[in-house]
């Protein structure tokens, strides 16, 4: 029984180079890892919802009625928040390094899709997140500029269209709850009076929730761009290089 010969193995779409010898890399493995990180991310901030809504509790029993509300219990509730605090940031810590990872080898992609199309260079797609200030804008742009240059074409050669919706709903999420996070943790820490702590309490909690959201979005921001760049990259070199 005769065996069919085997061909070489099918040549990856991520082979395309640019015309100054940049290759594509697949970011398809680092989509993974940050789909699974995301979904630790988003399991520690439902506990941080309600570490904080414990502690709203406990400020909102000590001003109704102070002797309902023990000293275990509230040592208990700090401990509980400082706990969740330090769980949280770490988990965001690691889940940064490995999106911003992903989001340099994206950007430099879309430099070999459409070479010249965001004036700044690749290395920004690391640095903006380190600028102060900046870093409200800077990510953003080149996320939209990277989203852009990453469109695959359509049947009739032309951009197939893709909505920024996504885009500006992951990043204006994001700010947002970073900043309430930091003001209500700022202010929970500054806390002098059970009212006080109720409302920093309260901020954090909203800023958790939006912890969730945002993180819900940014899956969905990172499956969306890979899926486009795996699309991109499979039409080949002649759409790859502009």
């Amino acid at each position: 029984m005769s065996v069919a010969p085997v061909g070489p193995p099918a040549p990856s779409p991520y082979a395309a180079l640019d015309g100054k010898g940049a290759r594509l890399r697949a970011p398809v493995g680092l989509a993974i890892a940050l789909a699974a990180l995301f979904a630790l991310v988003i399991g520690i901030a439902c506990y941080a919802v309600y570490a904080d809504w414990n502690t709203r509790a406990l400020m909102e029993g000590l001003l109704t009625d102070p002797a309902a509300v023990s000293d275990a219990e509230l040592d208990r509730g700090a401990r509980l928040t400082g706990l969740v605090g330090t769980i949280q940031g770490n988990a965001l810590f690691v889940t940064g390094i490995v999106f911003i990872i992903w989001f340099h080898r994206v950007r430099t992609n879309a430099e070999v899709f459409a070479p010249g199309a965001d004036k700044l260079a690749g290395g920004w797609a690391i640095g903006a997140w380190f600028v102060p200030l900046a870093n409200f804008w800077l990510p953003y742009r080149i996320a939209v500029k990277t989203w852009g240059s990453s469109t695959p074409y359509g049947d009739d050669a032309g951009y197939r269209r893709f909505s920024l919706t996504l885009v500006n709903l992951w990043w204006g999420t994001f700010v947002l709850s970073r900043l309430l996070g930091w003001y209500g943790g700022m202010s929970y820490s500054r806390a002098q009076s059970p009212g006080a702590a109720r409302d920093a309490a309260t901020t954090m909690l909203v800023g958790d929730v939006l912890d969730i959201v945002a993180a819900v979005l940014a899956v969905l921001f990172v499956r969306r761009l890979t899926a486009m760049q795996q699309a991109r990259a499979a039409q080949g070199p002649a759409a790859a290089a502009v």
